[in-house]
């Protein structure tokens, strides 16, 4: 049987010179997420039908090339609508706060002060250790999120312990993330979320557009080898290019260049529509991080690990504050969704059962039929759609890598030491 080039090859515009002065170029296959460096001449020959058998013998990268019957759609979303359906993984995302201390302009959720029922924390409690042991869960991730988490602090401690204590009884492996707009956190506070809470990663959503000099010096101050498990993933939602040099010079002043700190500028949800600029402006942003001792993000797409998010994922719910079970995280606290999108109240669910069927977890069916413009895309492995919400409002969901990928291959090229062709 003959072969061909997967269709989920990124091969690179430039020419480069090796070390031996020969012209290669990178080839990324997203399948792998492994960029190969790959002699100029059998690079351009992967564009073809088909290919001499000899190339497959000079690839570093036996994957680039397939059989050539090779359904590779299918397989890609066989592969990801397995690691949605699985029962062994189960994915909690719980609100336990109405309320945020921060307001951001951008965000959609509305703020409401009081505190949960003890009934509803019950449900919660019951819903999430019944989930945990059940004979098929291996894995239980919780996610902490919403408006700000950290101001129900002492829920959060006590409801992770008892998870905590469920897992290690029951041998089920245990992740935690919480999401903070970070002006909450004391040295005092992630002792005991690491510890009692085994949160080993935050995620802190920075607002450029406020004052978040104190919040990067307090983050500064967490650093400690303490906690040596802990990655602090810190996110920027930027809403002007300008914003970005801002940032990064004021993480460095901060000494925030460490590797326990991560650093992810976004575009802010009101500069979607200008998604070129901020594209354009990102290799820059990657290569002064890179030169300044800033950890970033994956250069290059990382493969999908597991499900692309909870609202493809029956295993997977997002239990809000109000009481509601949705699908989908940006549902909760949003009034439209409240009304629309709740599936059912946690206080009356059957916690035997996963929740009910959301409005996108049909969504690999639906690339699979060419409904969405993902199914021909060259990024479907390491991308899954982004977000089927954002597609279902009329809006891209590309991620930024999709309109820069030749420039951050050559940041590839530049920092594995291969010379642009002149």
């Amino acid at each position: 049987m003959g072969q061909k080039a997967s269709r989920y090859l990124v091969v690179s515009e430039a020419a480069y010179t090796d070390g031996g002065g020969q012209p290669v170029r990178l080839v990324l296959n997203t399948r792998t997420s492994r960029v190969s460096t790959v002699d100029d001449a059998v690079a351009r020959t992967l564009g073809r039908e088909t290919l001499p058998a000899a190339i497959a013998e000079q690839l570093s990268d036996p994957s680039i090339l397939v059989p050539s019957d090779r359904d590779e759609l299918t397989d890609v979303l066989d592969e990801q609508r397995a690691r949605a359906r699985s029962l062994a993984s189960l994915n909690y995302v719980l609100v336990p706060a109405g309320f945020c201390n921060m307001g951001c302009e951008y965000c959609g959720q509305v703020h409401v002060r009081g505190k949960s029922t003890a009934n509803h924390r019950d449900a919660v409690r019951d819903r999430v250790l019944r989930g945990i042991n059940r004979p098929s869960t291996e894995e239980v991730r919780i996610g902490w999120f919403g408006n700000e988490p950290l101001l129900s602090y002492a829920i959060v401690r006590e409801l992770a312990a008892q998870f905590v204590e469920a897992a290690d009884a029951g041998g089920v492996r245990y992740t935690s993330t919480l999401s903070t707009g970070g002006s909450l956190l004391t040295l005092r506070r992630l002792r005991a979320l690491y510890e009692e809470c085994r949160i080993h990663t935050l995620r802190i959503t920075i607002d450029p557009q406020r004052p978040y000099h104190r919040i990067l010096s307090t983050l500064s101050e967490l650093a400690s080898d303490e906690f040596p498990l802990l990655r602090l993933m810190i996110h920027s939602d930027l809403a002007d290019v300008d914003q970005g040099d801002a940032f990064l010079d004021a993480a460095v002043a901060a000494g925030l260049n460490r590797p326990m700190f991560e650093f992810d500028l976004r575009e802010a949800p009101a500069w979607r529509r200008g998604e070129q600029r901020f594209a354009a402006a990102e290799p820059r942003w990657l290569r002064r991080m890179h030169e300044v001792g800033l950890v970033t993000g994956n250069l290059i797409p990382a493969q999908l690990t597991g499900p692309l998010c909870p609202a493809v994922t029956r295993t997977a719910e997002v239990i809000s504050s109000s009481g509601g079970i949705f699908s989908c995280t940006e549902h909760p606290l949003v009034s439209t969704h409240e009304q629309d999108d709740v599936l059912e109240l946690v206080e009356q669910a059957d916690h035997d059962r996963q929740r009910p069927a959301g409005r996108y977890d049909d969504w690999h069916d639906r690339v699979n039929r060419g409904e969405q413009k993902c199914s021909g895309c060259v990024f479907l492995p390491v991308c899954g759609g982004s977000c089927p919400k954002r597609w279902g409002e009329g809006t891209s969901a590309c991620p930024s890598y999709t309109h820069n990928i030749q420039q951050r291959l050559d940041l590839v090229a530049a920092r594995s030491g291969l010379v642009p062709c002149s």
